[in-house]
Order: C-alpha cells, then sequence, then structure tokens
C-alpha cells in the first residue's frame, strides 16, 4: 500500500468502527469469561457481583457483534467497494433480496452469524437461567472468545515465520492487495464488485443458513449445561435444563438439515434430497450424537442411570460441531464436496478451537468422573432405559462411521506429511457405501423405537402375566407390520432381501407407536413426542425406500439417441430439439423455448403422459440454466419438478451445445466455421454446396429475435428464404446487424434443419450508411410553424422538447438541451435532433431515417429572431446491395440434453421428518411448561 497517497471518495468512519468493535468484541468476550468464572466458582445461589459483571461484559460483546454486522451491512447495502467484504461479495446488479445471502456467503459472515445467535440465546438463559448464568455462560464466553478471535485479522510475524490469526471483515481492499490501480487516488470510481455467487442468488440461501446456525450455535448450550455441571459438581441439577436446551438443538439443527436437504431437491444439481457430501453429512452427524445424548439425558432425569453418557453425548456432539466447521472451512474438502468453502488461511486456528474443547471436555470430566453418580447394577433388560441406552449406542456407532469416512481428506493429508508418495484413500461411490451401513443401522433404530416405547422406566422384571401381555401385543404388531411390507411389496420393488427387512421393521415402529399413541394419549400424553418423532422416523424411512428403489427415469429413449448420445447419457437423457415431440417412457415432451431473464436462462419443457385412452392434459416444466456473474458461461443447472400427492417428476437440464456453455466455446467453433461472402441484393438467388436461397427483401427495421430498436439506433437486416436442394421445405433467415452508441453489434442467424448459418457483414453499412465527413449537408433556417423543402419533400418545425428519452443524449449537470420536433410532410415522420450548450460551448446530435437516408442536424439557435438552423443529407446509396456470409455444415444450437426421473412416495420423506421435527419442538414445549428455569 502506497501510504503518500491521498485517496479520494473511500468511507473509512465504517471501517474505523468495525475495526474498534472487533477488537471490543474479542476483549468483551475475555473479560465476560474471567467475571463469570469468578461467579460461577463463588456464587451458585444468586447473583453477585462477579456474575452482574459478567452480565455488563456479556452486554459490551453484545452490542459489539451488532455494530459489526450492522457496519457490514451498511457498506454492502451502499456498495462501498474499497472494503474487501464487500467487494468480494455484492455487485451494482445484485437484487436487494440477496444481500442477507451475500452477507453469510464468506466464512466471516458466517461466523458473525453463529455468534449473533450464542447471544441471543445467551441473554435467554441470562432472563431465565436463575443460577445456571454464570456457569453456563462461562462456556458459552469461551465459544465466543474463540469465534472472536477468527476475525481479528492479525498477523504475527517471527522472522520468516507469518502466522495469521483471523480474518477481518472490515479490512480495506488496497490493505489485501497490491495492484497498480491502487496507484491511483480516485481508484473508488473504477473499482466494482464480484457479486454473490449465482449459485446462492436463490431464496434458500436467504433462510436456510439463519436456520442450519441457529441449530450449530443452539448445540453450545446442551454442551454448556453439560460443562456447567461438570465444572460445579451439580451433577443431576443440570439434567433438566440440559435436556431442554438439547430438545431445542436437536429441533432447530435438524430442521436445518432439512431445510438443506429441500434446496438440494429443488434448486441445486444433486439430482435428489441427499447425495452423502460431505458437508452434508457433518452437519447430520452432531444431530444424530445429540439425539443420542436426548435418550441418554432423559435416562438420566428419569432414573439417574446415564448421566455419565449424558456428559459424553453432549460434549461429543458440540466437538464434531467445531469438527465439522474444520472440515467445511479449512478447504479440506474442496475436492470432495460440492459446497464447502475454500481455504482462507485459519487452518491452523480451526484444528485449535477443535482441540481444545475437546481437551478441555475431557478434562473435566476425567476430572470429576470419581464423583458423577453411578448405579453399580447394571439396568433391566425389561426396563425402557436400557433399550434406549442401546439405541444411543447405536446413533454413536452411525455417527462414528460417518464421520471416519467423511474424514478420509483429514486422513489422507496427515499421511501425506509423512509418506509424499501417498496418493489418498478416496470413495469413489458414496451412497452404496454410506447405504451398506445405514441401513442396518436404521433397522437397529426403528426395531428399538417400536418395542421400548411400551416398557417401563426403571422395570427390573415383568410378571408372567405382563410378559404374556406384552409379547402378544408385539406379535400383533408384528403381523400387522408384515401384512402392510406385503402389501407395500406391489408397490415398492425391494432388489435386496435387505430392504424387505428395513422395511418390514421401519412399518412395526410406525404401527408399534401409532397404536400407543392411540391407546395412552390421554393417560401418558408425556410421551407424545417420542412417539411422534418415532412415528415420524417410520415413514421418513419407507418414504427413503419408496422414492429411492422405485426411482425411475422417463427419458430413456435407447433406439432414438444411439448415436446421438454416449453410452452413459442414453439410460438418463434424451435429447430434445426445439418444437420436436419426443415419445420417452409413456410421455410426450417437447422443448418449446427459452428465456433469459437476469442471469438464468429457463426452459420452457411440454410434458404429456400417453395413456390408453389418448394423451393426457400437458402440464410444464421450467427447468433453468444459471449463469456466471459476468454471463460468459453456465455456473449451474437448476431443477424444476411436477409435485403429485403420491410421486414427484424431478426434471433438468443435462445439457447443453459446447458453445452455449462457455462464451470460450463460442469463439471456438465460430473460428472453426469456413464462411463464404456473397454481394446480394432483393430478388437475387445464391446457391452454396448443398443448398440455394432467394434475398426477399432488406429490412432497416430488421425482425432478428435479439434485435431490439431503440430510437436512433441503426440497424439493417436482410431476409432470405432458403431450401435445401433435396426437398422444397422452405426456411427463412433474418440476420442483422446494428449500431447503438456507436458500437456495432451482430446478430447472426442459423437454420439448424439446414445446418447453415449467416451473419451481414460490417461493409453492409458502407452501401446504405454514409459517414459523415462524405455527406454533403444543406442548410435552413426557419421559425416554428414554417417549413423548408429538400430533396422534394417538405419539412416542418412543430416545436421543442425535452430529451429525456433519446438514448444517444447522457445528460451531464449544467446541460441545456433543446430537442426539434421537425415532421416530414408527406409521411408524417418525426425527426428529433438535438442541440445542447455543456459547459458554455454548443454541440448537437442528429436524427437519422434510414429508410429514406436522410439525416438532420440543429446547429444554431438565434434568441432573438426566434430562428432555427438545421442541416439536411441523405445518405449516398449508389450499391444496393448487402454484404453476406454463409458457413455450411454447422453444429445445432436449438437442442438440449433433458432428463427427468420420477420419485415415488417421496412425500412420504417430507412427512416423516417434518413429523421428527415435531416432536422434539413438542417436547420442548412439554418441558417448558414444568419449570422456567432454562
Amino acid at each position: 500500500m502506497n501510504t503518500d497517497i491521498t485517496y479520494i471518495g473511500e468511507h473509512l468512519l465504517p471501517g474505523y468502527i468495525g475495526h474498534f468493535s472487533i477488537i471490543l468484541l474479542f476483549c468483551s468476550a475475555l473479560f465476560s469469561v474471567f467475571c463469570y468464572r469468578q461467579g460461577a466458582k463463588t456464587e451458585l445461589e444468586s447473583k453477585g457481583s462477579w456474575t452482574k459483571m459478567g452480565r455488563v461484559g456479556f452486554g459490551i460483546h453484545s452490542i459489539a457483534l451488532f455494530s459489526i454486522i450492522a457496519m457490514l451491512f451498511y457498506v454492502m447495502v451502499n456498495k462501498y467497494y474499497e472494503y474487501s467484504y464487500a467487494q468480494a461479495h455484492v455487485s451494482d446488479d445484485l437484487p436487494m433480496q440477496y444481500i442477507l445471502s451475500a452477507f453469510w456467503e464468506g466464512q466471516e459472515g458466517s461466523f458473525l452469524l453463529w455468534m449473533f445467535w450464542h447471544i441471543i440465546l445467551g441473554w435467554v438463559v441470562i432472563a431465565r437461567g436463575k443460577m445456571w448464568e454464570s456457569s453456563v455462560l462461562l462456556f458459552v464466553g469461551l465459544a465466543e472468545v474463540v469465534l472472536a478471535s477468527m476475525l481479528l485479522g492479525l498477523h504475527i510475524e517471527i522472522g520468516d515465520f507469518i502466522y495469521k490469526v483471523g480474518s477481518n471483515p472490515t479490512t480495506l481492499l488496497r490493505d489485501i492487495f497490491e495492484a497498480p490501480i491502487f496507484e491511483k487516488a480516485d481508484y473508488v470510481e473504477v473499482i466494482s464488485g464480484t457479486g454473490l455467487n449465482p449459485l446462492l442468488q436463490n431464496y434458500w440461501m436467504t433462510i436456510h443458513p439463519p436456520v442450519l446456525f441457529l441449530g450449530f450455535a443452539s448445540v453450545t448450550f446442551p454442551f454448556a449445561y453439560a460443562a456447567a455441571g461438570l465444572y460445579t459438581g451439580q451433577h443431576r441439577e443440570w439434567l433438566h435444563p440440559g435436556l431442554k436446551w438439547g430438545l431445542f438443538s436437536a429441533g432447530f439443527l435438524g430442521t436445518g438439515i432439512l431445510m438443506g436437504s429441500a434446496w438440494a431437491y429443488e434448486a441445486l444439481t444433486f439430482g435428489g434430497y441427499w447425495a452423502w457430501d460431505p458437508v452434508e453429512n457433518m452437519s447430520l452427524v452432531p444431530w444424530l450424537v445429540l439425539v443420542g445424548g436426548i435418550h441418554a439425558n432423559l435416562i438420566a432425569r428419569s432414573t439417574g442411570r446415564a448421566i455419565r453418557s449424558t456428559y459424553i453425548y453432549y460434549c461429543l456432539a458440540f466437538v464434531l460441531i467445531l469438527y465439522s466447521t474444520y472440515l467445511t472451512r479449512s478447504g479440506i474438502l474442496g475436492d470432495t464436496s460440492q459446497h464447502a468453502f475454500t481455504e482462507m488461511g485459519l487452518e491452523p486456528q480451526l484444528i485449535f478451537m477443535v482441540g481444545f474443547f475437546g481437551l478441555l471436555s475431557t478434562i473435566l470430566y476425567i476430572a470429576k468422573s470419581r464423583i458423577i453418580p453411578v448405579y453399580e447394577k447394571e439396568e433391566s433388560i425389561y426396563s425402557r432405559e436400557f433399550w434406549m441406552s442401546i439405541g444411543a449406542l447405536v446413533l454413536l456407532f452411525s455417527g462414528l462411521i460417518i464421520s471416519a469416512s467423511t474424514s478420509l481428506p483429514v486422513m489422507n493429508a496427515i499421511i501425506g506429511l509423512y509418506d509424499p508418495e501417498f496418493v489418498g484413500t478416496v470413495i469413489e461411490e458414496p451412497i452404496p457405501h454410506f447405504n451398506k451401513f445405514q441401513v442396518w443401522i436404521s433397522v437397529m433404530i426403528t426395531l428399538l423405537t417400536g418395542s421400548a416405547i411400551h416398557l417401563r422406566y426403571r422395570a427390573k422384571s415383568m410378571r408372567n402375566s405382563q410378559k404374556m401381555g406384552f409379547f402378544k401385543q408385539q406379535l400383533l404388531y408384528t403381523a400387522i407390520a408384515a401384512v402392510i411390507t406385503f402389501l407395500t411389496s406391489l408397490w415398492i420393488e425391494f432388489v435386496h432381501w435387505k430392504y424387505i427387512v428395513l422395511a418390514f421393521c421401519s412399518l412395526y415402529a410406525v404401527v408399534s407407536n401409532l397404536a400407543y399413541l392411540v391407546s395412552k394419549a390421554n393417560t401418558q400424553g408425556r410421551m407424545t413426542a417420542a412417539v411422534l418423532s418415532h412415528f415420524g422416523f417410520g415413514i421418513m424411512i419407507i418414504g427413503i425406500l419408496s422414492s429411492g428403489l422405485n426411482e425411475s427415469t422417463i427419458t430413456t429413449n435407447r433406439f432414438a439417441m444411439e448415436g446421438l448420445l454416449n453410452e452413459k447419457d442414453q439410460g438418463s437423457t434424451i435429447q430434445l430439439i426445439k418444437n420436436a415431440p419426443m415419445y420417452s417412457n409413456g410421455y410426450w415432451i417437447t422443448y418449446e423455448g427459452d428465456t433469459v431473464i437476469d442471469l438464468t436462462r429457463i426452459f420452457k419443457i411440454k410434458m404429456e403422459e400417453e395413456t390408453e385412452s389418448g394423451r393426457e392434459k400437458p402440464f410444464y416444466l421450467y427447468p433453468n440454466a444459471l449463469f456466471s456473474n459476468d454471463m460468459t458461461k453456465v455456473a449451474s443447472f437448476n431443477p424444476d419438478t411436477k409435485h403429485y400427492v403420491h410421486k414427484d417428476i424431478f426434471t433438468q437440464i443435462a445439457g447443453l451445445p459446447k458453445s452455449q456453455l462457455d462464451i470460450e466455446f463460442v469463439k471456438e467453433e465460430e473460428d472453426s466455421l469456413k464462411y463464404v461472402k456473397y454481394e446480394l441484393s432483393p430478388g437475387d438467388t445464391i446457391f452454396t454446396k448443398k443448398h440455394y436461397g432467394i434475398v426477399t427483401a432488406i429490412d432497416f427495421n430488421p425482425k432478428h429475435k435479439d434485435y431490439v430498436n431503440h430510437k436512433n439506433d441503426i440497424g439493417i437486416g436482410v431476409v432470405i428464404d432458403f431450401k435445401s436442394l433435396d426437398n422444397d421445405e422452405t426456411y427463412t433467415a433474418q440476420p442483422a446487424i446494428g449500431i447503438r452508441e456507436n458500437l456495432l453489434y451482430q446478430y447472426n442467424d442459423q437454420i439448424n434443419d439446414l445446418h447453415v448459418k449467416l451473419k451481414l457483414n460490417e461493409a453492409s453499412f458502407d452501401n446504405f450508411f454514409t459517414t459523415e465527413d462524405k455527406l454533403s449537408y444543406s442548410s435552413h433556417k426557419l421559425k416554428q410553424g414554417q417549413q423548408f423543402n429538400y430533396n422534394g419533400e417538405s419539412y416542418v418545425l412543430n416545436g421543442f422538447d425535452q430529451p429525456s428519452d433519446n438514448p444517444n443524449y447522457k445528460e451531464k449537470e449544467g446541460d441545456i438541451p433543446v430537442m426539434a420536433k421537425l415532421v416530414r410532410v408527406s409521411d408524417n415522420h418525426l425527426f428529433s435532433p438535438i442541440y445542447i450548450i455543456r459547459d458554455s460551448k454548443p454541440f448537437n446530435i442528429k436524427a437519422h431515417d434510414p429508410f429514406t437516408g436522410v439525416h438532420v442536424r440543429m446547429t444554431h439557435i438565434d434568441p432573438v429572431n426566434e430562428e432555427f438552423t438545421f442541416l439536411t443529407a441523405t445518405d449516398i446509396r449508389t450499391n444496393n446491395s448487402i454484404s453476406l456470409e454463409i458457413a455450411e455444415n454447422v453444429v445445432r444450437n436449438d437442442m438440449i440434453l433433458f432428463e427427468a426421473t420420477v420419485f415415488p412416495g417421496i412425500n412420504l420423506f417430507w412427512t416423516g421428518t417434518i413429523l421428527m421435527m415435531l416432536g422434539f419442538f413438542i417436547g420442548l414445549y412439554n418441558k417448558r411448561r414444568k419449570t422456567s428455569v432454562v
């Protein structure tokens, strides 16, 4: 950075506020932690001075965070690109509704969002936590200290070693990059924003991250209560508030994951709702462990057992949240995940964060393990807590399996440090790999959720009559589930016996929990939440089986596609040509056209189901291609879905002609074409190698589909009817060329059925439009209402107007513009030349009629005599021919590769997951009614 330059136009005050707030954020978090630690040691029964000081520190910390967030929003909304965060994430054309998305697109913004939820939830603890405020916020504050350090942006230099501590989002762009542009004092005037990744310009990006990060942040609180219980020795007292926070966290984290699945299904290229992507996995794993912790917490609260397990589950869930943060933010998953963050140099800090809290949890647990209440006698197999413990272990086992596989890039990196030739281990097919293990875990979970709900806590044994009643009951549920499984097999095509087992176990869980809900709703309403979640889990598994095993592809027409697509694509995609219906697997599919709106090219696809009685009423789908911010290439293909009660028809564009994917491919294709040049006049006939055409008209208001005529544009087009030498079918092409604001635009046309491309050469302008230096002007003076004659035509001055809608006039402050309304009497054609006084100097903008070739300028105004001087000239058109270039053997540009998939029963998946989350929130509501302590 050049410190000798006084920069112009920078807005430095927000940066000063931001820098100060970040320092205050970190320091106030440290102060709060210190005070709350003192309070936790000495003030368990009441809120003493240390606790009050800790609250003051937490309040200052909150104000600092809100100041940083407000400052970032301010610079982003106002497009202050001198700030690196604004320049990286917003642009002039970014719609306002995506400012929120742009805010948490970057890692710094997502850290701030995480801390925001910590603070909101922390104030809930302050308001309602009573004796737990100091000890709980001590550990929440520690998390805030570590997260605040991620924003410091310090560089520690020791010799040649440079260590980066955090990334400051309030830093100026010129303080980060060295570039020649920063040698200019007014560089702010010429820089622009990179803009939000087009993949993230979706309403899901606005609503999904806040909910997911609320789930992430809330997991801190079950951990904080567990750590507080260990720290204070209150091993039983923390269980009830810890359970409420566990339910809250599981509900919101699960909802965030579910919303991510909906986003992937509706707007991304996953081709479904779950793809076992590493980022998906590492949001699921903490949730699984957290749910295991909730079950252990229920056991501990009801029986006094499993307190140690509850500590372990809650602490591990939080550490896994931090570990998932390391995986997704360190860049280590960059080659294996579609939506991991890129590397930003914070890897050591992220590793420290995981290690610190992992070590802290371990030390606390070991230090206090001797005084944690433990039952020496094992639980009875007839008790509910025994099977709940087994279920919690199964969930833990599931999470560890997923973590181990997802962590392969980490293991590869570690081994690579010692063995540089190690190539690494990768999972080539993640879906079958993970499903192989999770099928049997799901079997275990469904069996446990179906049976344990009918047992009692603390049951040591069963009387014979109770055993008989229980086993008869379970036998009945088993029989009902078996019958439903058989009926389901008529609908779901089970490809392996293990899926039959899973379906049976899931239906057993559904039947058993539904029976419990109906029979004991009045007497044990407190169990409604658990029963609803277990019931939803069973429904979800049936939805996964039905949508996964019964998934079918509509777009398979191997006969029609043979030779057009490769072997892989023939099995799932078809090639559609515009307005040419294609039959495939019971459907007539037609690509009717497309429209470009902003960065999105939307394709209109008509589908008609063919039945025995004929074609059903057609329905339309609108999958799209999303362009990069600079419109140079396709960034992503987004699907569209037709929803039914019993199925979804999921569609997406699988491919486009190479020339439509990237502007570089357009140049490559254009350079490969061999154009032949022809000079033609209306009525001329032209013969190429394979075709012949007749020029029917030359048009000064071109009809090309992409040509939009603005006032004072100059355009010329040609209408040519083409025929193949092999048949008599006529095809019309209308290539054009135009000039707007002294820039030339070519509008090529293509006849796809003939593989012919046509373009007008710019030399065509020379034959119809004369350059200014060759025009011969005539002068005319007249007053308003008077007329003059030119080339046998009369022109009358009808008055004046302001040139507000003239695209050739760019207003500048201080201008005095006058636009004349000069009318040609014979055809009422209006000429609107403009006379301008700018900076005390006159100049003018002419009007031009391309059909007659007449040019008109207003060059002088005599205010005394109220006379106006006009100059008129006519284009020299001695050669009325156009210069046309034609290429043959051109690749079609009116085709798409299209994919349509049927997901039967997918609504069972969504219904089941929603019921599961609803169960957590109902459980939270029930627990909150019993006590106000949180």
